[in-house]
Formats: structure tokens, sequence, C-alpha cells
């Protein structure tokens, strides 16, 4: 496994893409302080997972992202792409290359990718587990993980040694073998606990199911015989209807004839009707005509006055312009005066203008030469300014010689140099080791502030599941309300659609007719009158009223259809049926123009009927004479005012007869034949509607069971990073007490430093005050610097005196410039005045010619003034002859439309007479209907009880029924079968069901019981194999680091002797790590008494022996040689070129012997301020062009 390349963008000072290619050896990333070399440490770090924004060196995680200069703007995101070849598998991934991916945006929001698919960070974790790599591996070192081996204690260097040993997958796989057995004992203890609640609940429903079964067996028995006895009842009745329906069907054909000759008599009214009302209208339109004319006399005359009166107004006008010309001819002479006087004064300020230019031109001159003189002196005043800097130069030069005369003073300067160096370094030291403390204390901080925020987001997350929970045990219950809902739509509308298959409601005889119709033995038959119309609901009633028994009259095609028909209802007995025949039924409509304005006038019932066209004869032959009115009040006016010629029927069902007859009280509606289909349409429509809003219940079930799986994967996720923070926490405070006691022990040391250096420099001093000088070269020197001085003030006296004169002479000019400006503009003025005069007399020349053209016009509007007054003379002379024409024409039309009046009068006799034998027939008529609706009431109560009680039709009624030879023996039995029931009080029939689901509850959770205490056992037993490797094997390996790790200490230190021991060997696993080292010619009892360069070359060494035992693929240094001397930081590249054929180092120096060894360079440079750039090299490249072997 190596390193192939890493590709960072936007991440801290990289804001565009930049891509570093690694190779085997050793690759070196140089470049000055601040150009960002670190941050590609960084970026390796953070793409591993690293959450610590301390480790980043950072405030926030949000700072990794580029934040942007005054030239470029912030980026939006950051993202780090880390490519490995994975060729010989070394990583659990079955692919050659892997690359790993972490993209952060500015809102927040984070993704990390493997080989591009989105993967979790646990996923990234578990990926680098055990190689070395990772959030707590060895593979990425830097100055403080350098420094952290050394000063940490000893239970603190536990990860890095976990890691190298190889326990770090064994110690997670117990943590989570720890968790599962945490939950599978909550689980055990919650199966238990709903266990011993079932158990209390399996015997009570079992003795709930036997009584709920014995009442299924009485309420079974109960059905069957009250549907048979139903079913008799409904035969008997049928056959009464049937007798009825014959007898309306003699008395309608009586009254249809009566209505037939009344219709006659009706249509010669209706006729002579409409002559007298188109005379009325004629005579009417005439006398409008009449008016019309009055009306244009009048406006003749009114427009003559208006003519009279304009004429009259141009007069007056024409005599206004003649006064207005008088006047403009005397102001044409003054504005000529006017002008004359402007253009005098614009030559007299023309002339001083020009004398004033003069004089400008002779002051320019003089300031001119005034200037000259001004810069010759500033010539000679920078040649003295020369000399006088060089003499300084000279005077400094024999200072500097003198200083430097003294050995001694340079050596105690020296001295104090190299002690005041290494008080900076120690105090770099302290403020590190303080800059560290604080940040522990910062970053302890964070981990409270975090662990609140996870608790925090634990509960919110525990809310919000439940709160989802809630949310969809509410819906699956509005579902189900749903789901019933459409299954009784369904249900009701599969009743209706068998009865109208089964004709139900209608006589034997059209069932016949219908039935014989559909098998071909008779054609042409088109249906009954009901199933041919449809009709609102909010005229059904009425409809139906009006309709009556003529809904079952059967419209065919023609009369032999007819006939035919009725032969077949002969020749079978199957009654009588009244046939409409479509060829010759056509029908007779009312024509009472005044009925749209009655009051409560809804319409004539043959509009409100919806059907097709060739049924409309039909439909006004049954319905074209009958009036709908909204109640009986309407009803009786209206009967009353069309002489009771006609039916009028209200919304609610009552008649007021043809005579003047009523009909009224409570209606049945028919059985509801009429809108049957209608009914069964919208009962469709409805449970379409219930099915199409369970669909969205359903996709919003979906998304909230979708939710709730995501808010427990969210919730698993806050519990592992709970865990992390915690551990996190123990650390960081181990971490901070090891922290303090190291800066006391530097403070101490810095003291010691400082005394020293305070007797160093009253020694300095004492050794200056013996210091002889060289005084008299330095006097000459200061001697003619005065002489230089003097000659300057000299020649800056005459500058200043030339400047002075400048300036009045420039003042002068100024003075004259705004004379030259202020005439200028007087003449301007002047000239301005002069011209608007000269456009006010051209101006009012134009308005003396329009004054003209205007006389013109008034007199030539006055000519044809005359001539309109004439023409409207004319006009009113001719209205009045076509007035006295229409009032003759209107006489002759009202003599015509009284003699229609005198023969309407003589019908209107004969046409009572013939109603009050229609009326006879249609009382007769209502009766036998109203006796049929009570009969048909009956029956469709009993129909309504069966689908009330059982929902059934009478179909399925008949299917179920059972022969009743003694009806009541069965009525006895039905009795003692309610009083069983009633016996049995309260019965749980859902109890059987329930029964079964618990029992089947039971024997289910009690198998998942004991899997589960199987499942607790075995991973006992895994946790106890775990413990048991991850000993043996960190216990080998840890033995293999310590003995590298004296052996390379050796090396590296040119002799001396280290160890490395468990505090406690007698447990393994949480023991800390002690480091005994001893340079050559030392005796250390404290690593803290080492140097900073020492230290670090003794975590070099451990690392070193660490990789020797489990080398990582690649390994990032970042700058941990910084500490070491020149000859140490040799030896330590050395030592890592040995170690280069199973590691691939990139190493981050500004060290010349590191560099030497690198096989590539990468130059980081920050050219463009705040953004750095990449500059590759490599050494062989420049060895070959430099010519070195």
């Amino acid at each position: 496994m190596r390193l192939r390349s890493l590709e960072i963008q936007g991440f801290k000072s990289f804001p565009d893409r930049t891509k570093l290619s690694f190779h085997d050896g050793i690759t070196a990333v140089v470049g000055p302080n601040g150009s960002g070399k670190s941050n590609i440490a960084d970026a390796v770090r953070w793409v591993l997972g690293e959450q610590s924004t301390k480790t980043l060196r950072g405030g926030k995680m949000e700072d990794v992202i580029f934040g942007g200069t005054q030239a470029r703007k912030p980026q939006g995101y950051a993202q780090v792409l880390l490519t490995i070849d994975n060729a010989d598998r070394a990583l659990a991934c079955d692919s050659d290359v892997v690359t790993v991916g972490r993209k952060l945006y500015r809102s927040g929001e984070s993704e990390y990718r493997l080989n591009g698919a989105a993967v979790r960070l646990k996923d990234v974790y578990e990926l680098f587990m055990d190689t070395g790599l990772g959030r707590d591996g060895y593979s990425i070192i830097g100055q403080g993980k350098i420094a952290e081996i050394v000063s940490a204690k000893s239970t603190q260097r536990r990860e890095i040694f976990e890691e190298a040993a190889g326990i770090s997958k064994y110690r997670y796989r117990k943590l989570e073998a720890q968790r599962r057995l945490e939950a599978a004992e909550e689980n055990l203890l919650r199966l238990r606990d709903i266990l011993d609640e079932l158990e209390s609940r399996v015997e009570p429903l079992r003795a709930q199911s036997e009584k709920a079964a014995q009442f299924l067996e009485y309420a079974g028995e109960k059905k069957t015989l009250e549907i048979s006895l139903w079913v008799l009842t409904l035969d008997k009745s049928r056959a009464v209807l049937r007798e009825q329906e014959d007898k309306i069907l003699l008395c309608r054909d009586e009254h249809d004839g009566v209505q037939a000759e009344l219709d006659g008599i009706e249509g010669q009214i209706n006729a002579f009707f409409a002559q007298m009302q188109a005379l009325a209208v004629e005579i009417d339109s005439r006398r409008g005509r009449v008016r019309e004319i009055e009306e244009l006399t009048a406006q003749s005359g009114a427009e003559i006055a208006v003519l009279r009166n304009d004429m009259a107004h141009n007069d007056a006008s024409v005599e206004r312009i003649r006064a207005e010309l008088e006047q403009s001819d005397a102001s044409d002479s003054d504005l000529d005066e006017r002008i004359h006087t402007f253009e005098a004064q614009i030559a007299k300020r023309r002339q001083g203008l020009d004398d004033l230019c003069r004089r400008h031109e002779e002051v320019q001159r003089e300031l001119t030469t005034l200037g000259e003189v001004q810069e010759d002196c500033r010539g000679k005043i920078d040649a003295l300014k020369e000399r006088r800097f060089g003499l300084t130069q000279s005077i400094n030069e024999v200072k500097l010689s003198s200083a430097s005369s003294s050995s001694l003073i340079d050596e105690t300067i020296a001295r104090l140099e190299s002690l005041k160096e290494g008080a900076v370094v120690k105090d770099e030291n302290i403020a590190k080791i303080r800059r560290e403390l604080s940040d522990c204390g910062e970053l302890l901080e964070g981990i409270e502030e975090n662990l609140l925020s996870l608790q925090n987001s634990r509960r919110g997350c525990q809310m919000k599941l439940e709160g989802r929970r809630q949310k969809l045990d509410a819906l699956l219950e509005q579902r189900r309300a749903l789901e019933d809902k459409a299954r009784a739509h369904t249900q009701r509308a599969k009743l209706l659609f068998d009865m109208e298959n089964s004709l139900e409601g209608f006589s034997q005889s059209v069932k016949y007719i219908m039935e014989q119709a559909r098998r071909g033995a008779i054609g042409d038959v088109y249906g009954p009158v009901s199933r041919l119309i449809s009709v609102e609901d909010d005229y059904a009633l009425a409809v139906e009223i009006a309709l009556g028994a003529a809904m079952q009259n059967i419209v065919v095609k023609d009369e032999a259809v007819a006939k035919r028909a009725i032969g077949m209802l002969k020749s079978s007995k199957s009654g009588r049926a009244t046939f409409l025949p479509v060829s010759t039924v056509k029908g007779n409509r009312l024509n009472e123009n005044w009925l749209p304005g009655t009051d409560g006038f809804v319409g004539v019932a043959a509009d409100l009927v919806r059907c097709d066209e060739r049924y409309r004869g039909v439909i006004n032959q049954l319905l074209g004479r009958i009036v709908i009115v909204r109640d009986l009040d309407c009803a009786a006016a209206a009967a009353k005012k069309g002489g009771y010629r006609f039916r009028v029927v209200t919304l609610d069902g009552q008649v007021v007869n043809a005579g003047g007859s009523m009909t009224g009280g409570w209606a049945a509606r028919s059985a509801g034949i009429l809108s049957r289909s209608k009914e069964i349409e919208e009962l469709k429509g409805r449970a379409a509607a219930c099915e199409k809003e369970m669909a969205g219940l359903d996709g919003q079930i979906k998304s909230l069971r979708e939710e709730i799986a995501a808010v427990q994967a969210s919730l698993a996720g806050i519990d592992g990073e709970l865990a992390t923070a915690q551990e996190d926490k123990i650390r960081y405070t181990a971490e901070q007490k090891q922290l303090a006691s190291a800066r006391d022990e530097a403070v101490r040391s810095r003291e010691q430093a400082a005394e020293e250096y305070g007797r160093l420099a009253e020694r300095l001093e004492e050794l200056k005050e013996k210091n002889v000088t060289s005084a008299e070269l330095t006097d000459d020197l200061n001697r003619q610097l005065d002489e230089v001085a003097q000659q300057l003030g000299v020649l800056a006296s005459k500058r200043d005196t030339c400047a002075a004169q400048a300036s009045e002479v420039s003042a002068r000019l100024s003075r004259q410039d705004v004379e030259i400006i202020s005439i200028t503009k007087e003449i301007d003025g002047l000239r301005q005045m002069a011209d608007q005069l000269r456009d006010q007399k051209l101006h009012q020349k134009e308005h003396v010619a329009g004054l003209e053209r205007q006389r013109a016009d008034y007199l030539r509007e006055n000519a044809e003034i005359r001539e309109k007054i004439a023409q409207a003379e004319q006009r009113r002379e001719d209205y009045a002859a076509q007035a006295a024409a229409l009032g003759a024409e209107i006489e002759q039309k009202t003599q015509a439309r009284n003699a229609c009046e005198a023969k309407t009068t003589a019908l209107r006799a004969d046409e009572k007479e013939i109603t009050a034998r229609r009326e006879t027939a249609g009382r007769e008529l209502a009766r036998l209907e109203e006796k049929k609706a009570s009969l048909q009431a009956e029956y469709d109560g009993i129909i309504s009880r069966l689908w009330d009680e059982y929902e059934i039709t009478r179909t399925q009624a008949s299917e179920i029924a059972r022969p009743v030879e003694d009806a009541g023996k069965a009525q006895r039995r039905l009795g003692e079968l309610k009083g069983k029931i009633r016996a049995l009080g309260n019965v749980n029939v859902g109890a059987i069901e329930e029964y079964k689901e618990v029992s089947e509850r039971y024997r289910f959770l009690k198998t998942q019981t004991d899997d589960a205490e199987k499942s607790r056992a075995e991973l006992m037993k895994l946790i106890t194999q775990l413990t048991s490797d991850m000993q043996s094997i960190f216990a080998d390996n840890f033995g293999r680091i310590a003995e590298n790790f004296s052996r390379i200490f050796t090396e590296l230190f040119d002799g001396g002797r280290a160890e490395l021991t468990l505090t406690d060997p007698g447990s393994v696993l949480e023991s800390g790590i002690e480091i005994y080292v001893q340079p050559p010619g030392k005796i250390i009892k404290n690593l803290a008494a080492l140097s900073g360069g020492e230290q670090a070359f003794v975590a070099i060494a451990i690392y070193f022996a660490i990789l020797k035992v489990r080398p990582s693929p690649f390994c990032l240094l970042d700058e941990i040689e910084a500490a070491l001397d020149d000859v140490n930081v040799v030896k330590y590249a050395q030592y890592l070129r040995t170690m280069c054929d199973r590691t691939q180092f990139i190493t981050i120096t500004h060290r010349r012997g590191t560099m030497e060894e690198a096989d590539m360079l990468y130059g980081v440079t920050m050219q463009e301020e705040g953004v750095s750039k990449l500059l590759e090299l490599h050494v062989s490249e420049i060895e070959s062009k430099l010519g070195i072997k």
C-alpha cells in the first residue's frame, strides 16, 4: 500500500485545485515560514477523519475553508481527496486504488466519500484501523506529537502504543460487543416484562373467545330466520303492488283522454292570445314612434336656439380682435428703442476688457522670471545636502571603528546574545506550554459543551422519534377510518347497482318487457322514462311527483313496437303497461309568457329535465304542461292566475291540479328509481375520493416511516459520538495535569538563566567606560558639517524671498483673472437681454397674423350657422306630418285586438266544463297513486331494514332465505334466539381473533427471549476471547518495540542506554508506559531534565522503533527535527533513508540535512497574499542539470 496523490481545493490557504503526486522514497515539502507548508499535513489529518479543531490549528471547523483575501472571495466549501494504491489489498476494500474524500460546506454540512460513494465517518475509521493511519495512528507526526510522547504521563502514552501493537481493532470490537451486550440485556428485560403481561391476558381472552363463538352461532341462526320472514313479507307486498299498478294504468288512460280534449281548446285560446299580444306589440311600437317624433321636434327647436347664440358670440369675438390689432401697432416702436440701448452698452464693456487683457500678459511674464530664480536656489541646496550626508556617514564610520576595538566587549556581547537567545527559546517553550495548557482547557470546555450538545441532541432525537411515532399512529387510524368509509360507499353502490339491474321498484309488466328486450325478443325498446332522464337533486322530488306512475311508462321507437309489446303482455298475462312511441308522441308545452315573472317560479318541469333530444317530444307530453314553483303559496297564486288550466307542483311535492283541486302531505320518493343511477355514480366518486386520500396517506406513512428510521440512525450515531467524547474528556484531563507540571519546571530553568544575564550585563558596562574613542577626528568632521549648515541657511533665505515675491505677483494675476471673467459675464448678460427683445418683437408679429386668421374664421362660421338654421326649420315641419299618419294606424289596430278578446271569452266557457271532468279523473288517479306509494313505502322499509341490519340486497336476501312453513312458529323461534343473545350479556366478538393473536405473540416472544439469552451468553464469551487476544498481541509487540527502541537510541546517540517498561506488568491492557533514557556521559532521573533537542531525539527514536515493528504504508513528518542541531539532523535523515524500503515518507522541513536526503522536493510559496502555490522539483533532475553525480 502506497500513497499516490493528495488533491486539495478550498482548504485553508489553498483556494485553487492543487494536486501533489507522491513516489517511493522521501518527498520533502519546503518553503518559508507562513507559506502554508503545514496546511498540507492538516489536509491529510482532516481527510482521515480528524475532528479536533485544536489539532487542525483552528477555532472552529469552518476555519478550514479558505476565508478569502483582498483580491479573492471566500470559498463556499473545502475538499480534500487522498488516493492510495491498494494493489496488495492492505485495506479491506476490493479495489486496486482507494480514494478517500471529505468535503465541508460553509453551511456546516459535510460528507465523506470512499471511491465516490457516500460513507460515514465510522466507515473511514474502520478502514484504516490497525494500519498506523487514521485519527489515533502514528502515520502523521508533528512537533506537538513529538513533545507529547515524552512529556505525557505514562498512562497517556498508551494510545500510540496500542495502535502500533495492532490491538485497536480488537479494542474497538470489544467495545462494540460490550455495547451489543448492554442492548441485549435491555432487550431481554423488556421481553420478560412483555411476557409477564401477556401471560395475564391469555386465560381471560380464552373465556371471552368461547362466549363469542356461542354468540355468533345464535346470531347466524337469527339472521337466517329473520331474513326468511322478511322475504316472505316482500313477496306478499309485491303481489298487492302489481294489482294496484293495473288499476292506476286504467285510470291514467281515462285521464289522458280528457286531457287531450282540453289541450285542443287550450291550443285555440293560446292562438287568439298570441294574436292579441302581437297586435298589442304593434300598437306599442307605433305609440313609441310618435313619442320619438315629438322628441325630435323639440330637439330641432333647441338646435335652432343654440345656433343663433353661437352666431352672436362670433360677432363679439370679431370686435375684440379688431381692438387687439390696434394696440399691437403701438408697442413695436418701443421695442426697437430698447434694443439699440443694449447694443451701445455691449460696445463700451468690450473696450475695457481689451485693456485689462494687455496688463494681464505683463504680470504673467514677471511671474515666470521669479520661478527661474527659485529653481537655481533649489539646485545649490540639493548639492549642499549631499555633502552633509557624506560628512554624517564619515562620522558614523569613525564611531563604528572605535566600537570594534575591544575584543573583550565582543566576547561579552556574544555571551549575552547566547543567553538572550536561550531565554527566547525558554520563553517560547514556556509560552508554548501555557498555550497548550490553555488550549487543553478550552478543548475540555469544548468537549463539555459538545457532551451537553450531544445529550440535548439525543433528547431532541428521542422527542422527535416519539412525535413521529404518534403522528404515524394517527395517520394509520385515519387511513383505517377512510378504508371503512370507502368500503361502506362501495357496498351501498353495489346494493343500488343490483337494484338497478333487477329493476327493483318497477312493476312486473315493465320488468317483463325489459327482460324480453334484453333477450332480443322485441326490438327498439328504449326503456322506462325514469331511466332516460336525469334531474338535479333540488328538483328530483317535484319531478317524481309530477311524473307519478308515468315514470314506469316505456318509451319505444314507433306504434308497431308498442303493439307488439302489448300483445306479449296480454299473451303472457304479465300485467299492463303504458307505451310512448317516439314517432307519434310529440307533446304540447305551455305558452304562458307571464309565468317567468311569477313569484317563486322555478321552471316548466320539461325544462328541468335532461334527456336525449329524440325523447324531447315524450318529455314535453309528460311534463310540458306542469309548472314547478318554490312552495304551496306560490303554487296557489300561479294556478289562480292561469285560470287552473295546468298542474303546479312545489319543490317539496305538493300539487295544485288543473281545475283547482290540491293534493299534498307527506310523499315517498317512489323507491328512488329516478335518482338511483346518479346516486350510484356519486357513491363511486366518493369511494374513489377515499381511495385517493388513502393513497396520499400511504405516501405520508411511508415518508414518516423513513423519517423514523433516519432518526433512529441519528440516535445511534449520537450514542457513538457521546462515547467518543467521554473518552476524549478523560484523556485531555490527564494531559492538562502533565502540562502544568512541565510549565513549573520550565519557569525554574528560565529564572536561573536570567540571573546569569544580569551579572554579565554589569560587566559589559564597566568595559565600555574604559574604551578610548577617536575624538579629534570626530570634532573636525563636525566643524565641516556646521559650515555646510550655514551655507544652506543663506540659500534657503534667498529662496524664501523669491517665493514671497512670486506669491504677490500670483495674487495680482488672480485678481485680474476674476475681473476679466466678471466683464465677460456682464457682456454675455447684455447680449442675452437684447436677444430676448428681438424674440419678443418676432413673437408679436406672429400674434398679429394669428388674430387676422381668427377674424376670418369667425366670419366664415357665421355664414355656415345661417344655413344650418334654415335646415332645422324644414325638419320640424316634416316631423309634424309623420305624427298625424301614425295616429290613424293606432286606432285601426286597437279595433282588431278587441275582436280577438271577444272570441277568447267564448272558448273559456268550454274549457271550464272539460277541466271539471279532468279533475274528477285526476282525483281518482291521485288516490290510487297514494295507496300505491303507501304499499311501496312498506316494501322499501323492509328493503332498508335488510341493508341497515345485514348490509344485503333483495337478491342476496332471497339466496339466504329458507322456506317458511309456519310463520307463527318461526316468529316464536326468533323470539327465543333474541332472548338467548340477551342472556349472554356483553359479548366481545373481537376476542376470538384477539385470543388467536395474543397466543401467537406469546409463543413468538417466548422464542425471542430464548434467542436473546443465547445471544447474551455468546457475547460474553466473545468479550473474554477478545481480552485474551489483546493481552497476548500487546505484550508480544510491546516487547519488540522496546527492544528496537534500545538499539535505535544507541545508534542515534552514539551510545547510552534506553528502556521502555510497563508500570503494571500484571495488567497489560491498563498499565502505563515509562521511558528510561541515559545519554552518553549523563545520568538522567527525569525526562524533563533533557534539553529540547534531546527530548525530540528520544521521541524520534520511539517512532522509529514503532515503524520497525509495525511499518506504516506512508508517514507524514511535520518538522519533527526542528529542535535538532545540524549534526543530529543529518543522523536523523540518514536513518530515515534506511527505512524507505517499507515506508513512504513525506516530510515538511526547512532543514538542509533533510532536504539533501529527499528524492523529490515540493516548494510552497505565497506569491499572492494569503494564497499558497506549489513548485515540484525532482532532485535527480536538479543534480543532472548541475552536473552532480
